[in-house]
């Protein structure tokens, strides 16, 4: 009977946790839709697409206080392990980053930061996920083994959370042929918010856009007014979203 009262409890808070991510991912698209209502400014939009970041972290941890992981999210800024493959991103959350980036560093350090940008864009444009994993580069916000912009890291990098630090260091030493175990929950409750963004953005006039990082963000630093390009509707970010045949 105990086992039993035990397994019904686990069910509830998983259904629990199923309906606050629901409830999350509508109230983001609602959100993202009265952001882009009417006169459509870069402000506004930053400024949703920073309480976006804010709702998945707030999102996680509610569920996570409702369905315990295993463990304790081993997860940081300087945790590097997963920071070598293909990163994509929405065209907010690319534009929300170059923003952080000129409002925090200095004239030279943001020189430096675009040239690293602009050489590892280089490196892996067109790459796909397999060609990624193979060249092992870094994400060009990795610096010194630390996320340079943790704090507006995208959603993609917010539904990563493992519990083992080794395991995702094994992982990375086999080019990711050893699994790493994920907190899936985690997962699920941050693309949840990612895919109200991309509703939102969606029912307001802006086609589905499957960005890559480097490559967006190269554009989006190299573009002074990307971001009232992209409002206007302009196709900033297609070239970043290009994959090329490597066969």
């Amino acid at each position: 009977m105990g086992r039993d009262r035990g397994g019904a409890a686990i069910a509830s808070a998983g259904e629990r946790a199923a309906d606050l991510i629901g409830r999350a991912a509508e109230a983001q698209r609602r959100a993202t839709r009265k952001a882009l209502a009417g006169r459509r400014s870069a402000q506004r939009l930053l400024r949703m697409t920073k309480a976006a970041l804010a709702r998945v972290d707030r999102t996680v941890e509610r569920v996570n206080k409702l369905v315990p992981p295993p463990r304790p999210i081993a997860c940081g800024a300087n945790c590097p392990y997963c920071c070598h493959i293909r990163l994509t991103a929405s065209p907010p959350e690319i534009l929300l980053v170059a923003a952080h980036l000129r409002r925090t560093l200095t004239a030279e350090v943001l020189v430096t930061t675009k040239r690293r940008v602009a050489n590892l864009d280089h490196l892996t444009r067109g790459r796909d996920e397999a060609r990624r994993e193979v060249l092992r580069l870094p994400c060009c916000m990795l610096v010194e083994g630390n996320c340079a912009v943790h704090a507006v890291r995208p959603v993609s990098c917010r539904a990563v959370a493992s519990v083992d630090v080794a395991a995702c260091e094994r992982s990375y030493a086999s080019r990711m042929a050893e699994p790493v175990p994920q907190v899936k929950l985690q997962g699920t409750a941050a693309n949840g918010i990612g895919y109200g963004l991309i509703a939102g953005l969606g029912e307001s006039g802006y086609p589905l856009e499957n960005v890559e990082f480097n490559a967006g963000l190269h554009i989006a630093l190299e573009s002074e007014d990307a971001t009232r390009r992209w409002l206007a509707g302009e196709p900033v970010f297609r070239p970043a979203m290009e994959v090329a045949d490597e066969r």
